[in-house]
This record gives structure tokens, C-alpha cells and sequence, in this order.
């Protein structure tokens, strides 16, 4: 379904001839009607420079085809060592002989079934030309350039005296037979090509006729996948055939589909506003013809201005009462597609993939940045994140040690809604715990973002939303003992607050020592920490009178959460998501103190 899916997009948004592809072609040989080199020099570059500044052969659309380890000539553009003849360092001359030969029989044969100028313009050069003594008849004092690399592709430029020069390869010259005759010879339909096609049923298009042997175009732009390009269906080893049917046809696939499927998914990740890379992986979406675009970038780049705007009227309402009402049902049905790739070295690699309503999606994505708003302890304007920085601050060093599913499940979650792997919680917390209670901005997101999605908070009552400190949380299906964990939370920072006031700082604050094991059982250090708590406020009221009356009562006002009465209620372990209430409660106390602090600030400025 998906494949036919991105097959129906190609033919929305590719217009290439068929077996036609992007090919960084590196040199031009001029001629003339007569096949004659035109100019004092045998090939001129054809050189542009890439985004990272390096020189490489500009691309322009020529004829394709896939190919592997068997010589298989591409119509009129190819690489120095079918087109001239010239040998690498590493080739075996004897093949490319063989190499120059089928590219030499290729273009006889075009021009045979085409009876195009260009075309017979180049079969003559092609022979005139010497490929050992890499001279042409017509020309025999022009060299190849110093610079030519036999590996670099070589096509032509015709030169008419009665019309514009035209690169005959080159699917602008619109030269619709020789266009038909290489669609027509990659399908096997032509005399010339002698293969023998297996036949059967395409999975994609559900129609009987030729299969592939190998898919005719790579998928490329994966990180950490080859520069050339990744399979999406290959099966180069026996343990991975089935039924006898090897490389492409343990997928059975016809050319048509398999060229679509693949050019919709290049243009897809070439894109910069249909896909977005994070790690190594890359995410790209699309949607059903005539449908309203979806604009995934947000989740990406949140707090880029044009983004924001964007999230701050998903907020307000994707759509209003009477949007909706004027909307048909066949509108709110309009389909969303999505998918998450990644590179196994030669292969594609499709992780997961999405097919949901376009409604859908936006009411997931204003969960999904609902969900995330906490405040910061600082003073910020950042209110969403990335999903990168989501992803990234449950690892100690995510460059080295990040999983390419961690930000996959964040991809899903944020267009589905579904919740978070749970392995993603607990990898969070048992970090915030390695370094003591470090809940920063973005951690504290991601753990409401969590909550939120699995729903234990409630985002349509604002009172219970846990954007800030909230004395009285309400939580959904609340269990025994999540009320008093976000208390307890509370409890540890209050008490760490005290400590810094009456000592100042310590090598070892209380929240160090303590958040690793209260956020996972408080119930057994409860007492102890209160204890520490009164030892500090006795030193404050002979130094700090006014400071421990404020402290005390603030402490008073969390014990009083936390009754004696209920403490049975709290279970001797706290469940993964409790500490994630615990988490939050430490994490509300902080911000809550440190606005007090900047207050204060700001009445004696």
C-alpha cells in the first residue's frame, strides 16, 4: 500500500522521461552533424560546486539504469570507460573494451530505431574513434583533458548549422524517439535487449507482465548509506532468497512501479519541506492528491519564527465550529502519509511508516506541543523543543550513544499520538538520577510530554495541565500513591532550598545525595530528609528569622500533602510513572523557588 501510494505521488510530481534519472555529468565532447570535434580542445568541463563548497559534474537528467557488477551501457551518457574506452588504473582492460563496445552498439541501435541526427552525429564520433590510442580520425592532435577521470560521466554536444546546439542526452533536447526507444529497451520490449524477463505479479500495481530482476533506481540521500544509492528490496545471499527467487524478485516488482515508488521517495528527501533528518535518520511525508499540505518542519525547528507562528495558531484551534461544519466528511478524511527511513550500508531500511487522516494529525501535533509546555527555571522564552533536543537529553553524549528509534518514536507519537516506548522513560529517569537530580527544561518537557501522551494528565482541564507548580494535582486514573509522589518531589527541592539558604553552597547538597533513591522510594527517607530540614531552619531562625518563617510555612504547606494518614498509600517502590510524577513535582518546587528569587530581585532593584 505504501509503495502504491508514493507510486500514485510520482506521477503528481515527476515529470522525467521514463528511465530517466539526475546523473552529475562531468564532461562534454562538442561535435558537429558529421561527429567531427568542434574547438581546440576534446572535452570541456561541465563542473558545479556542492553545498559543502567541493567541485563535482553538474546533474542533469540522462538515461538510467541500475546496475551492479555486469556491464550494462547507459544511452549516450556514461562513464569515460564506456564512452571512450578509457581505462582506470584498477579496470581490466579486456572489460572495458567490452564496456565501449555495448555503449557503441547501444547508440547504432538508437539511432537505427530512431533515425535521430544527434544521435547518428555521435555514432559517427563513436566511430572514428580510436579507443586505444584514445585519438579521434577526425582529430587526431586533440588529447583527453589532464584532468578526465575515466570514472566521470562523458555525453555530447551536437553543434547544427542550422539550429541550436542540443546535449542529445539530455531529457530538455525533447527528443521524444530516442526517449521512447530507451523506455522501450529497459523494459525488454526492443530485439536488443536479450535478457530474459521474469514475468508475474507486481505487488504495487497488482497488474501481471515483466519483473525486475533488480530495481532500476537506488534510494538516495540516507545517512550513513552508500554515496551511489540503497536498495529497497535486494536479496544478494542465499539465506535471504525465498522459494528460489532471488535479489529483487523475492519482492516482485514491476519496472513502472518500482521507478515510480523510487522517484517519488528521492524528490521526497530532497526536499526541505517534505522531510526532516534527525541522527541518522530521515523522515519524509507527503499526501493525497488535492489534499491541504501538512507542514512537519515544526517539529524540527519549534522556536524558528516562522514555526512558532504556525504552533501558536495549531493552538489556538486547528480548526473552529464553522470550519468544520463547511468542511464534507471526504475533506476530514484526506490521507497523510509518512515514513522513517534509515541506511543499513547498502540497503534502505524503512522503520516505520504512517498512513492516518490529515485531522488527525493536526489534533496529535497540538497534543504533542500542549503536551511539552512546563515552565522554565529560568528566565526563557522557549516553549517547545525539538524533536532532536527531546531525543537527545535522555542520553549523557547523543552524537555517540543515541538510538535511531528514539527519535523515530517521537516522530510517531507526535503524528499518532501514541504513547512514548517505555524504554525512553526509563532510560530519562535513570539519567536524571545519574546526575543527581538534574531535571533540566527540556527534560521536564519530555517527561510531562509523556505523561501527557500516555494520559495521566488531563490537557483540556488547564487547572490540572501541570504547566507549573500545582498544589492539588489531579491525575488520570490516578493510582495510589501519584499525588503523594509529586509532593515528595516537591518535598526534596524545598528541603535542598533550605539547606542552600541557611549554609550556602555545599559539595554534597541534599538533592544530590538523596534524589537517586526518594524518586525511587521516598516513603523510607522521608523522615530522614524532614530532620536535615529542621536542622537547617533552626540555624536560619537565629540567623535568618525572616527567611525560616517564610521557609517554614512553605514547608508546612507540602506536609500538609503529605499526611501521616496516607503515607500507607505510598507504595514502597514507585512505578516508572510515579517517578516521572516525582520528577516533575522536584522539578515545579525549583521553578517555583526560583521565581520567588527573581521577584525578590526585582522588588529591591
Amino acid at each position: 500500500m505504501l509503495l502504491s501510494e508514493l507510486a500514485k505521488l510520482a506521477t503528481r510530481i515527476d515529470e522525467t522521461p521514463s528511465m530517466y534519472g539526475f546523473s552529475p555529468v562531468s564532461w562534454l565532447i562538442e561535435i558537429d552533424q558529421q561527429g567531427r570535434p568542434i574547438g581546440t580542445s576534446l572535452m570541456t568541463p561541465m563542473v558545479e560546486e556542492s553545498r559543502k563548497g567541493k567541485k563535482r559534474g553538474k546533474k542533469i537528467i540522462v538515461p538510467h539504469i541500475g546496475r551492479t557488477v555486469g556491464i550494462q551501457p547507459k544511452l549516450l551518457a556514461d562513464t569515460g570507460e564506456y564512452v571512450l574506452g578509457a581505462a582506470r588504473s584498477t579496470s581490466k582492460p579486456e572489460r572495458v573494451a567490452e564496456c565501449h563496445r555495448q555503449f557503441k552498439d547501444l547508440v547504432a541501435n538508437c539511432f537505427s530505431a530512431t533515425q535521430e541526427p544527434a544521435v547518428e552525429a555521435i555514432l559517427k564520433f563513436l566511430e572514428s574513434w580510436d579507443p586505444v590510442q584514445q585519438r579521434s580520425q577526425f582529430a587526431p592532435n586533440l588529447q583527453l583533458s589532464s584532468e578526465f577521470d575515466a570514472s566521470e560521466v562523458v555525453t555530447f554536444r551536437v553543434h547544427f548549422s542550422d539550429a541550436p546546439a542540443l546535449i542529445p542526452a539530455e531529457n530538455k533536447a525533447n527528443l521524444e524517439k530516442v526517449q521512447q526507444f530507451w523506455a522501450a529497451y529497459t523494459s525488454g520490449e526492443t530485439v536488443s535487449d536479450s535478457r530474459e524477463r521474469p514475468m508475474g505479479w507486481c505487488l504495487v500495481t497488482g497488474t501481471y507482465g515483466p519483473l525486475e530482476q533488480r530495481l532500476p533506481f537506488f534510494i538516495k540521500g540516507l545517512p550513513n548509506g552508500q554515496p551511489s544509492g540503497t536498495a529497497l528490496v535486494s536479496a544478494n545471499s542465499v539465506a535471504f532468497e525465498s522459494f528460489g527467487l532471488a535479489n529483487s524478485l523475492t519482492s516482485p516488482i514491476s519496472r513502472p512501479a518500482a521507478e515510480g515508488f523510487a522517484k517519488a521517495l528521492n524528490a521526497l528527501i530532497a526536499s526541505e519541506n517534505d522531510s526532516l533528518r534527525i541522527g541518522d535518520s530521515v523522515y519524509v511525508w507527503w499526501v493525497q492528491q488535492g489534499a491541504e499540505a501538512v507542514d512537519l518542519k515544526i517539529l524540527g525547528k519549534p522556536r524558528d519564527p516562522l514555526n512558532s507562528k504556525r504552533i501558536q495558531n495549531l493552538l489556538k484551534s486547528p480548526m473552529t465550529a464553522q470550519e468544520i461544519s463547511e468542511k464534507t466528511s471526504a475533506a476530514l478524511a484526506q490521507r497523510f502519509f509518512a515514513i522513517a527511513l534509515t541506511a543499513n550500508n547498502a540497503r534502505a531500511v524503512i522503520r516505520s511508516w504512517i498512513d492516518v487522516t490529515i485531522e488527525s494529525v493536526n489534533h496529535n501535533l497540538k497534543i504533542w506541543f500542549q503536551g511539552q509546555k512546563i515552565d522554565s527555571l529560568y528566565e526563557e522564552d522557549r516553549e517547545f523543543f525539538g524533536l532532536y533536543e527531546l531525543a537527545a537529553c535522555a542520553y549523557r553524549e547523543p552524537k555517540k550513544d543515541m538510538l535511531s528509534r528514539t527519535p523515530t518514536a517521537l516522530f510517531l507519537a507526535a503524528i499518532e499520538g501514541r504513547p512514548l516506548p517505555a524504554d525512553l522513560l526509563d532510560r530519562l529517569l535513570r539519567r536524571i538520577r545519574v546526575e543527581g537530580g538534574s531535571i533540566t527544561h527540556t527534560r521536564a518537557a519530555l517527561l510531562k510530554l509523556i505523561l501527557t501522551l500516555e494520559g495521566k494528565i488531563n490537557m483540556n482541564e488547564p487547572q490540572n495541565a501541570m504547566e507549573s507548580l500545582t498544589r492539588n494535582p489531579q491525575f488520570q486514573d490516578e493510582q495510589l500513591g501519584d499525588r503523594l509522589a509529586y509532593h515528595a518531589g516537591r518535598l526534596l527541592a524545598q528541603v535542598d532550598r533550605i539547606q542552600y539558604a541557611a549554609l550556602g553552597k555545599v559539595n554534597a547538597p541534599i538533592a544530590d545525595r538523596y534524589y537517586g533513591s526518594m524518586s525511587i522510594s521516598p516513603c523510607y527517607l522521608l523522615g530522614k530528609i524532614i530532620g536535615k530540614a529542621q536542622a537547617n531552619l533552626s540555624k536560619l531562625r537565629k540567623e535568618k528569622p525572616g527567611w525560616h518563617n517564610q521557609f517554614q510555612e512553605e514547608l508546612e504547606e507540602i506536609l500538609s500533602k503529605i499526611p501521616d494518614r496516607d503515607l500507607p498509600n505510598l507504595p514502597s517502590r514507585l512505578s516508572m510513572q510515579q517517578q516521572a510524577i516525582f520528577a516533575i513535582g522536584y522539578y515545579h518546587q525549583q521553578a517555583h523557588n526560583r521565581q520567588q528569587i527573581r521577584d525578590r530581585a526585582a522588588n529591591f532593584s
